[in-house]
């Protein structure tokens, strides 16, 4: 059994909560085993760039305010050495504005693992998308609706 009451105590321990985290579509549900990362993690997306845990989990909190609904699909989830992780989600998500745009684009996180802390000192984002691209979806008007529900896999 997985404990998230403290920091991950091996290698394979830090990738099963990762790979549960990314189940439980922590980026867009907020709710994320902060334990899992460095104090001073850095964490990047293709708009900004930023270090510390406590950022990054208020970061995420408050993101589930503007989110509505989402789907999610994991695409890829590989181990390309052993203090790294790929993953590859594709997300939509609804935002809580009042012409409730979707926004969908396959995700990826690429994270690098300390070997001797067991903790995530890097979470760097990509977008399969120009980020401005991203920032378009963002004003155009939905015909569509999400279901509040997860069809993570």
């Amino acid at each position: 059994q997985i404990s998230t009451d403290r920091p991950p105590a091996s290698l394979r321990e830090t990738f099963e909560r990762i790979q549960k985290d990314n189940d439980a579509s922590y980026f867009v549900s907020g709710k994320v085993d902060s334990l899992i990362y460095d104090e001073d993690c850095l964490f990047a997306d293709p708009f900004v760039a930023f270090n510390g845990r406590d950022r990054f989990v208020t970061n995420l909190s408050n993101l589930g305010s503007f989110v509505t609904a989402y789907t999610t699909k994991v695409l890829d989830y590989n181990r390309v050495s052993p203090t790294q992780i790929k993953t590859r989600i594709m997300v939509k998500l609804q935002l809580n504005l009042p012409w409730k745009p979707i926004l969908a684009w396959p995700w990826g996180v690429d994270y690098e693992i300390d070997p001797e802390s067991f903790l995530i000192t890097k979470h760097l984002e990509s977008w399969e998308i120009e980020p401005l691209e991203g920032v378009k979806q963002i004003f155009r008007k939905s015909n569509a609706e999400l279901r509040p529900s997860n069809d993570s896999s």
